[in-house]
């Protein structure tokens, strides 16, 4: 167990490494550093598409997450434990997966290119979290935030104990993590997101 787990991390890191954006334009979506915070920052269109689906939808933001994962998480231009951005349409755009509330549920939700506009998919619904009373046991101590992050994944076959298949990606997709536990990988086909465990 302990190798695969490894092996999966390795192979997970050099996914991330490999990442190029698939559609080079000044209006793509990135994730940055502003005043010592990772942001996700999206263009116009995108942000439209998100105000007409919900206009009150807010992105988790990184002080919302336990300090240990924050001190272990991988920040990227294209991942943050709140949003990922990838091509995960295969249409050479990218996309953007998010997570993050309304003022009655969480959300995860992806804004998807659907021609030249973009249309916001929702992914899972879940009862509201309120990120100050989440708690995770560490040992001899309580921490206090959210525990359940996102990863990107790149194209290519992917392998799981989990699974009785293997899955061939043939466009990006990420990883619904739960902190030190299990993990769910999220693919779009046709017109939805499918899942395929990698842990548990």
């Amino acid at each position: 167990m302990k190798i695969w787990l490894s092996m999966l991390i390795v192979v997970s890191v050099y996914s991330i490494l490999d990442f190029t954006p698939a559609f080079c334009s000044d209006d793509n979506p990135v994730i940055k550093k502003v005043e010592g915070e990772y942001i996700l920052v999206l263009p116009k269109m995108m942000k439209k598409a998100l105000q007409n689906y919900d206009p009150i939808f807010t992105s988790w933001r990184q002080n919302d997450y336990l300090p240990s994962l924050l001190d272990s998480y991988t920040f990227l231009v294209n991942q943050a434990p709140f949003a990922v951005i990838g091509d995960f349409n295969g249409d050479k755009v990218l996309d953007v997966v998010s997570s993050g509330h309304n003022k009655d549920n969480d959300l995860l939700v992806c804004i998807l290119s659907n021609g030249r506009k973009f249309k916001v998919v929702e992914i899972e619904r879940y009862p509201l979290t309120d990120p100050k009373k989440e708690w995770y046991g560490m040992g001899d101590h309580r921490e206090h935030g959210l525990w359940v992050y996102l990863t990107f994944i790149s194209q290519g076959k992917i392998k799981s104990p989990y699974e009785k298949r293997s899955l061939k990606l043939k466009t990006d997709a990420f990883e619904w993590n739960a902190f030190e536990k299990a993990s769910v990988l999220y693919y779009f086909k046709g017109d939805e997101f499918l899942k395929y465990q990698t842990n548990d």
